[in-house]
């Protein structure tokens, strides 16, 4: 039996919706994981922390967290690129193909977005505090490296020195490039952005 045009008219946003949920699904399974990789950062390097501090010459031990810090800064950075990919698709492919269009996705779209710059990085941080964690953990156990090497009376003549330095600074160097991937998340071009965007402007 052959079906009217005009039911499979009605029936063609059916396919869109569907895949619409898939997605929405998709992007709190994302959301998810960015909470795991919080949760375990803060679990890690509450550990780490609390051995290291039991005796003054496990303090080195901290230069693991910029290390850890570093790859699930990454991670979770990742997990943010992909979720405004799907958040995109979303709302350029799927919500025209709907009668009416998605209003969910119209309500984030009316969502005014902050200037690129300075402000939309606070912007960031206010949305998602959690983010800041991956440096500021990373910059206590620096610190208290460093506290504890002018404090311990060791000499530059140590040969411990030298490798502990090039450690330190490793860390430092990863935790600037943490601190550089959470300016570039809060200053890339958002969904809103990818909507007005066209090629040859900035």
């Amino acid at each position: 039996m052959r079906i009217p045009f005009s039911r499979r008219s009605d029936d063609a946003h059916l396919g869109p919706l569907a895949e619409y949920t898939a997605l929405r699904a998709e992007i709190i399974h994302l959301m998810d994981q960015q909470w795991k990789i919080i949760a375990f950062l803060i679990t890690t390097s509450g550990a780490v922390f609390g051995f290291a501090f039991t005796s003054a010459s496990r303090i080195p031990l901290l230069l693991i967290i910029p290390f850890s810090s570093n790859i699930l800064a990454s991670r979770w950075v990742g997990c943010s690129q992909h979720i405004e990919r799907v958040s995109l698709y979303i709302r350029t492919e799927l919500d025209p193909q709907v009668p009416g269009g998605i209003g969910y996705e119209k309500w984030l779209r009316r969502t005014p977005d902050e200037p690129l710059g300075v402000r939309r990085m606070i912007r960031y941080v206010q949305a998602s505090p959690m983010g800041v964690i991956f440096p500021a953990l990373a910059v206590l156990a620096l610190d208290s490296v460093a506290w504890w090497f002018l404090h311990s009376g060791r000499t530059w003549s140590d040969q411990a020195i030298g490798p502990g330095l090039a450690t330190w600074a490793i860390g430092l160097l990863l935790t600037l490039l943490s601190l550089r991937l959470l300016w570039v998340a809060a200053n890339r071009r958002t969904v809103t952005d990818f909507l007005h965007w066209r090629p040859g402007t900035n």
